[in-house]
């Protein structure tokens, strides 16, 4: 590999260690309001699951994937995980509202 071709690699590594540092600290800015519609849940002792409203983020994430070119299903597979963890978390503090 040429010294020009390991500069370039460099830079978009460097690119790409940002843009993943930028995800990271999108999900945790998106955890901390999930956190707080899992307090109004619990306090309002709705349930953790809201089967509409997560057929509307799929199908909303599915769009956004498709306009900006990329396979949808990964995307809304990735959607699904972060769901299952806001789930479980919603889930833990209504346990939680019962006992306290």
């Amino acid at each position: 590999m040429t010294q020009d071709a390991q500069a370039g690699l460099a830079q978009l590594r460097e690119q790409v260690d940002a843009l993943d540092a930028e995800l990271v600290g999108l999900l945790a800015r998106r955890f901390a309001v999930t956190r707080e519609i899992g307090r109004l849940k619990a306090d309002a002792c709705l349930p953790a699951l809201d089967s509409a409203r997560e057929q509307e983020q799929s199908d909303r994430v599915r769009m956004l994937a498709e306009q900006h070119g990329l396979a949808a299903d990964m995307v809304v597979r990735v959607h699904e995980q972060i769901r299952a963890q806001v789930r479980a978390e919603h889930e833990a503090q209504a346990a939680a509202a019962k006992l306290g």
